[in-house]
């Protein structure tokens, strides 16, 4: 029997055009994606000259913000996925160049003020990202090593939308789990590690410059002029299961640690933090087993955030 209305012509857009993305024009798929355009409009409610209270608004920058989550994939090489790790070095090296497309990206181009905004909406490429977190997570009871990343980007260039579909029919690759996992450090060689966490903070300034509405050789809009990065921050967190009379020598007290050299290694990609800066040990007493909660900062050199190298090795 078919559907009342005009469910029973139409056709909906499916989870997997949703999933597929291109990643500085490399295919990806993931598991949970969301962009939507943002814009700060507010109404100054003073009177102004005896008018009415809201004959003042300040309609602020339009930019893009969205989420993504998905695994660590490699291929039957052991390589990891381009896309993905486009995605490390930009979050890696913040001043590099991330473009992202999908099937899903709606947005009316010109500003708000000049025309009616809800129509001439297009189909175009968010041509300048950037990452404001990155994680990469995993534990013995996740599914596989699980990447999400948070970013703000804008339209640059007016690009237009290239749609998003896998160019090679065999796109097959596992998902990286915590068995492919090997985390060392210098004192320790955390065989008892039982879950970790990496984190990359990028801090962002967005700047947005109004033209005069009289002018003719500048065509006005609201979109983001540029995205700043002021500061950046390497962190993590690690649990790993207490042994009885082992743990002595291993109880981490705090401090920086120099070349302690805090590695994990996920298939041929390894994360190196060279000088931790070390929180003290966590070890709360319960019934359960008991489980050590250490936390990190990486002491970064000025240009590490500006070169690639400073946290992520592809061994490929």
């Amino acid at each position: 029997m078919p559907y009342p209305g005009p469910i029973n012509n139409h056709e909906g857009a499916t989870g997997l055009l949703i999933r597929s993305l291109k990643i500085n024009n490399f295919y990806l798929m993931v598991d949970d994606f969301s962009v939507n355009q943002k814009q700060d409009i507010e109404i100054n409610q003073n009177f102004v000259q005896g008018g009415p209270g809201a004959a003042i608004s300040n309609i602020g920058a339009k930019r893009f913000e969205g989420s993504l989550t998905c695994p660590l994939r490699v291929d039957r090489n052991g390589n990891l996925d381009p896309a993905v790790k486009e995605l490390l070095k930009h979050a890696e090296s913040p001043m590099t160049a991330l473009r992202i497309d999908t099937n899903h990206v709606a947005s009316h181009y010109g500003i708000t003020a000049g025309s009616v905004p809800t129509i001439n909406n297009e189909l175009l490429s968010l041509d300048c990202v950037l990452i404001k977190n990155l994680k990469i997570s995993c534990s013995p009871d996740d599914e596989y090593v699980k990447l999400t990343a948070d970013f703000v980007g804008m339209i640059d260039g007016r690009i237009n939308l290239e749609y998003v579909a896998p160019s090679d029919a065999t796109y097959l690759k596992r998902a990286l789990s915590w068995l492919d996992l090997d985390a060392y450090r210098e004192e320790s060689q955390m065989r008892s590690l039982s879950g970790f966490s990496i984190n990359i903070e990028n801090q962002s300034e967005t700047h947005a410059f109004l033209m005069p509405i009289n002018t003719a050789a500048f065509q006005r809009n609201d979109q983001i002029q540029f995205i700043g990065v002021k500061g950046t921050k390497w962190t993590g967190e690690m649990n790993e299961v207490m042994r009885r009379g082992l743990e002595l020598h291993q109880h981490i007290h705090g401090g920086w640690m120099v070349n302690e050299n805090l590695t994990f290694k996920l298939g041929k990609l390894q994360i190196t933090f060279h000088h931790p800066l070390f929180n003290i040990s966590d070890v709360p007493l319960s019934a359960k087993i008991l489980k050590r909660t250490t936390s990190w900062t990486k002491i970064q050199a000025p240009n590490e955030p500006m070169t690639a190298g400073g946290l992520f090795t592809f061994n490929e």
